[in-house]
């Protein structure tokens, strides 16, 4: 089943079924495939005549570094789970839909970092920084400081 819209409530529903299952009662939901689906349902012809739902900033490279993308969904709109008991841990991005979220027996697991780093392999340092450490390790050593 797909998430869905309330027009008149501004509520966005969530089914169990469109989170991804990771047993003992713990499912997952990646924020980026979620803000990707509002898209597709503001776009059709139902959704246009309304105002979008969430605000995206995409990943971003700084200094060698990837910072996180972050989903914001916009007030009026809030979300509702599907009520049973079950947590649900968002991933993917940096958001406030727990914030945003009608309370129901639905625990909503939020880990939202202001330093979030998505690193796709390797330690997360650039070649220059890994032989800076490298050189500077090698200092140390030969001074008995290890």
């Amino acid at each position: 089943m797909a998430i869905s819209i309330n027009w008149a409530t501004k509520i966005i529903n969530i089914p169990q079924n469109y989170l991804t299952d990771l047993g003992g009662g713990i499912f997952e939901l990646n924020v980026n495939t979620f803000r990707l689906d509002l898209r597709d349902i503001e776009d059709n012809e139902d959704g246009i005549p309304f105002q979008y739902t969430h605000t995206h900033n995409t990943e971003v490279t700084l200094g060698g570094l990837t910072l996180s993308r972050v989903v914001e969904i916009i007030a009026p709109y809030t979300i509702t789970f599907e009520d049973g008991q079950y947590a649900v841990n968002l991933v993917g991005a940096n958001n406030n839909i727990a914030d945003r979220t009608n309370v129901n027996q639905v625990s909503v697991r939020s880990s939202n970092s202001a330093g979030m780093v998505t690193v796709n392999s390797g330690s997360g340092l650039t070649a220059e920084q890994h032989a800076q450490l490298m050189k500077t390790l090698t200092v140390a050593k030969f001074l008995g400081l290890k």
